[in-house]
């Protein structure tokens, strides 16, 4: 995630990027563009579940992202032709490899009336990094010694190395707090920032609704008066209630109907071949059978990705062997365990593990994603074949989630949002100790591969060491990649300004209605 004034050296990843996400944007969305938008308007938009919190250190749901980055800025965003843009800094320098100078916006104003400065900047990497915070970012920004800010109007990063993916994650979760709201507010559930909405209300189980804020720093934006986030199951409700003008717009849409809703007139439908989310199997390694793994790596061999697109997915997105998508520059699936369907060598393995006639297992299904429980599904069909009987336990959620944090599950499938840098999904995920490493794995080995991978700015060194983590802990098996999922927006035709962005913000402040 980068910017224009002041241009780095851009990671390859992004320089594939602008060109795919752009003629991805044109290709679908290059008509709604065309429209004049005008100011005012109330959006009813759709989202496919509910926020956990709206606090940018410790929300680890995406629908919470979709809310509070339209609340928060950032200092660099990356849009959707894959560059680095200036958001609350106006430029940025990298001085020497262990230090990034950042010169920030003057007129940006927190909603409780604080203004921005550099202090804000140090106090929300400050608050990240201490353990008190919890956050599950934390791996992210590792990398900080320490934030300067002498200046207000400048923020200096003083780093430990060399950190490749410091921009990338600065773009990516680098939403800006203000200590006075926090501290003296329930960051959780009544969030500040310097964002383009303010909070408004959130009523559980239904909505959240915030509002245009008047002070917001960027001339002209946003063009709606407010946004209402209706939380809704991707079923045909979703369609029925657009065709009705109930809603405006959708984050999802049933994958079964994609290729007749995308050339329907009665909408605008967005997409994008390359910002998406790997979703994977989680092994809990923590607890029998998983903790064996040859147990593991016969599930590896056992599952059959083609059929999960077909069915779990209608045929929409790619069979995922990585944490990248096939057209990213950082897409390499060499000595990838697993990569192919081998039904005898699972059941070698499984009868090695001391399981020689099976066993069975209990799949936590997620029930408000149709195509994670599918998923499901589809892997108890194969797993009968080398022995495994596989029952699914479906559950809404939250119940899914805290069972999902606390170890307190055998086997079930998740997924990482912006996964743009390597080192987003390893530091996070795989790295033992990581915050979102819900499988417990811990290989030292690997651990020091994506140590030494991140504090490199050298991206054919990076490229190199992630391939080696990508064979070391896909032997291991603790995660194993089913499906690359690719999103879909529809909105009504008087609806315009919707892009899919690399780092999936919906950027509402875009979005308007038609004159």
């Amino acid at each position: 995630m980068q910017t224009p004034q002041s241009r780095p050296r851009p990671l390859g990843a992004l320089r594939f990027l602008a060109a795919t996400l752009l003629s991805a944007t044109l290709a679908f969305s290059g008509a709604a563009f065309a429209q004049t938008i005008k100011d005012g308007g109330d959006l009813r938009a759709a989202l496919t579940g509910e926020p956990d919190v709206l606090d940018p250190a410790t929300s680890s749901i995406y629908t919470g992202a979709q809310v509070y980055e339209g609340i928060f800025s950032k200092l660099i965003d990356l849009d959707a032709t894959g560059k680095f843009v200036p958001d609350l800094a106006t430029e940025w320098t990298q001085t020497d490899p262990k230090t990034w100078t950042f010169k920030l916006v003057t007129n940006a104003t927190f909603h409780n009336g604080e203004k921005f400065t550099s202090a804000d900047v140090k106090y929300t990497f400050d608050r990240i990094l201490d353990p008190k915070t919890a956050s599950a970012y934390a791996g992210l920004y590792s990398q900080i010694e320490s934030v300067d800010a002498t200046d207000p109007t400048v923020a200096v990063f003083h780093l430990k190395s060399a950190f490749g993916p410091f921009l990338t994650n600065l773009a990516t979760n680098g939403e800006i707090v203000n200590q006075k709201a926090i501290e003296s507010g329930d960051p959780a559930r009544n969030p500040v920032g310097t964002g383009p909405f303010q909070f408004v209300e959130w009523v559980q189980g239904d909505h959240i609704t915030v509002k245009k804020n008047p002070t917001y720093f960027k001339a002209g934006l946003p063009h709606l008066d407010s946004v209402t986030f209706k939380f809704l199951p991707v079923d045909q409700s979703r369609i029925d209630a657009l065709s009705a003008g109930e809603l405006d717009w959708s984050d999802a849409i049933p994958l079964q109907q994609v290729s007749a809703l995308a050339t329907d007139d009665r909408f605008t439908y967005v997409t994008s071949p390359v910002a998406g989310i790997p979703d994977f199997l989680t092994l809990n390694t923590k607890v029998a059978p998983f903790d064996n793994v040859k147990v593991r790596q016969a599930i590896a061999l056992a599952i059959n990705r083609d059929d999960i697109k077909k069915v779990a997915y209608m045929g929409t997105g790619e069979p995922g062997l990585t944490e990248m998508p096939t057209g990213s520059v950082w897409y390499d699936a060499t000595g990838v365990f697993g990569a192919k369907q081998d039904i005898e060598a699972a059941k070698k393995l499984l009868a090695g593990a001391g399981y020689p006639n099976g066993l069975t297992v209990e799949y936590l299904g997620l029930s408000q994603y149709p195509e994670l429980l599918k998923t499901g599904q589809v892997v108890r069909e194969q797993l009968k074949a080398i022995g495994i009987d596989m029952t699914i336990k479906a559950v809404d959620v939250s119940v899914w989630y805290d069972a999902f944090v606390s170890g307190n599950f055998q086997i079930t499938s998740a997924y990482q949002e912006r996964t743009i840098d390597p080192d987003n999904f390893y530091s996070l995920v795989i790295r033992s100790g990581g915050p979102i490493n819900t499988s417990s794995y811990a290989n030292p080995a690997v651990d020091a591969l994506i140590d030494q991978a991140a504090a490199s700015a050298d991206d054919a060194a990076r490229k190199g060491l992630y391939a080696q983590v990508r064979t070391l802990f896909s032997t291991d098996a603790p995660l194993v990649f089913t499906h690359y999922e690719t999103l879909n927006y529809l909105m009504n035709k008087n609806v315009t300004g919707s892009a899919i962005t690399p780092t999936l913000s919906l950027h509402m402040e875009n979005i308007g209605f038609t004159e």
